[in-house]
């Protein structure tokens, strides 16, 4: 796995699910997705729901009622991707909890102190990606043939790949095999899909008080906690028969017989992860209805447990199957960078209130640590890519409000989320529209509707492009590309939660 981040590139995509240096960058991503009042209205300095203690533990102290509540998700993603010149859609959802908690308001002379404890969402991983065409550039068998990938030995034993030469100290795609010219190619069908899916959330603790008048404080700590699941089915196939002659001896007698008709891929990553985090934070109410705040989440330390398994199947036009597989376990640790949370709230005028939040994220900070002095080499490696391929964003957040009455109020947002990548088109527009209505004096139900946009060109799969120019006195040049699809991507999430007073 280590071998799909570390290599030495040239215009290889570093938005590819399945590398280390993505999948660090992603897991520990925070926000208050969890609440359907909060992911409309930022509570960095503003009195919000109960996942605003992510944004600013020192707003949760405006709340001077106790209460208690839960809620549920339905999370639904499509997309339209381009692939070699045809046009697929896929789609993936699920429905789960979003957040439970509690917050409880201490009787006070003067000022407030609360304190509560709950779970919130905090990211979700939903995606799918369907694809077929034919692609006269490249196979999945020349990401096989690289030294030091995890599918090398594999490849090799199921005929996927075989010695670029006489000298057998390379190797070469199968596709490649048997020409007159070193690397001709006559193209290949392909197909498959790739869907991802899990999500992470916060376990926490958390206070906050009035510390002075109008100057609020507020902390918490906890536990983030989470899984992603990574799918990739693919298989490339001769439909055309342009791959016919005898270069494969599947019977072992000496003599070839036969070619590759399809070749067929399942690859799957199951990863767990774990990590404590805090935060802290400060309030200050400028007036009766103006709010500023500020808060800081300190670096996060993620321990990820991971369970890789890849089936290679090969089937030859004499219908012969050759299959080998890989199985392994892997553990590592990720460094997640601090976010720093600026905001200003505006509260009740003449019914309307506002909230502006801007978080700040240095990407290019992450680190992993592979947890084996003998792979110090690829760990260095690693975050020099994370350094050279990611950066420092700020997500900016905006909502507004407008209260009918005490007991019915309607909110409606937006949200800005840069590319986390150099250089990177995947900038997403966020906008959410949510009501509140009292059920009875102490049941209120809050409802909320979540809609993402946005377009990338992200890599489906990795693969070596050869230079043969030093044949035959040296080894052919390697370089590393990307295979892309160009993915347009509608991601919907509809919240709703139940708060009971106490």
């Amino acid at each position: 796995m280590i071998f799909m981040g570390v290599q030495k590139i040239f215009a290889q995509n570093p938005n590819n699910a399945i590398l280390y240096s993505n999948q660090a960058t992603l897991f520990g991503q925070q926000s208050s997705s969890g609440d359907p009042i909060s992911v409309i209205l930022p509570g960095t300095a503003f009195k919000s729901g109960f996942g605003s203690f992510v944004d600013n533990p020192a707003s949760m102290a405006l709340h001077n009622k106790s209460f208690f509540e839960f809620g549920l998700s339905h999370r639904n993603v499509e997309e339209n991707s381009l692939f070699l010149g045809e046009s697929r859609i896929g789609d993936e959802r699920d429905t789960g909890l979003n957040n439970v908690g509690f917050l409880y308001s201490y009787p006070t002379e003067r000022g407030s102190f609360v304190i509560g404890a709950g779970y919130s969402e905090q990211k979700t991983f939903n995606r799918a990606l369907e694809f077929r065409g034919r692609n006269e550039t490249s196979s999945i068998t020349d990401a096989f043939k690289a030294d030091g990938s995890q599918y090398q030995d594999i490849a090799f034993k199921t005929f996927a790949t075989d010695y670029g030469d006489s000298f057998e100290d390379w190797d070469e795609s199968i596709f490649r095999v048997g020409f007159d010219r070193f690397g001709d190619f006559l193209g290949i069908t392909q197909q498959g899909g790739i869907t991802e899916s899990g999500v992470s959330g916060e376990y926490s603790l958390f206070f906050a008080t009035e510390f002075q008048e109008d100057l609020f404080i507020g902390a918490s700590a906890g536990i983030i906690s989470g899984s992603y699941n990574y799918d990739r089915i693919f298989q490339e196939n001769d439909e055309l028969n342009l791959y016919n002659s005898t270069i494969i001896d599947s019977n072992n007698d000496g003599e070839g017989e036969t070619d590759v008709d399809r070749i067929f891929m399942d690859e799957q990553l199951e990863s767990t992860f774990n990590g404590f985090r805090g935060r802290a934070g400060l309030l200050y109410k400028v007036s009766d209805q103006l709010n500023i705040g500020a808060s800081y989440t300190l670096p996060t330390v993620i321990n990820v447990d991971e369970i890789y398994d890849v089936t290679l199947n090969n089937r030859f036009d004499n219908g012969v199957e050759f299959e080998d597989f890989i199985e392994s376990e892997f553990s590592y640790e990720i460094r997640h960078p601090s976010v720093i949370s600026v905001g200003v709230g505006v509260s009740d005028i003449s019914g309307f209130s506002l909230s502006f939040a801007a978080d700040y994220t240095d990407y290019s900070n992450t680190t992993i640590d592979f947890l084996d002095s003998e792979l110090i080499e690829d760990e260095l490696a690693e975050n020099d890519f994370i350094k050279q391929n990611f950066e420092s964003v700020w997500n900016l957040r905006a909502g507004v409000s407008y209260n009918f009455s005490d007991d019915f109020s309607l909110r409606a947002g937006a949200g800005y989320n840069p590319s986390r990548f150099i250089d990177g088109n995947d900038d997403r527009t966020v906008f959410s529209g949510g009501a509140g209505f009292a059920l009875t004096d102490d049941i209120r139900l809050e409802l909320t509707a979540v809609y993402t946009n946005w377009e990338e060109d992200s890599s489906v799969y990795d693969f070596v492009s050869y230079d043969y120019s030093p044949l035959p006195d040296d080894r052919p040049i390697t370089r590393f590309r990307s295979a892309e699809a160009n993915r347009s991507v509608d991601k919907w999430q509809m919240m709703g939660t139940l708060r009971f007073r106490m």
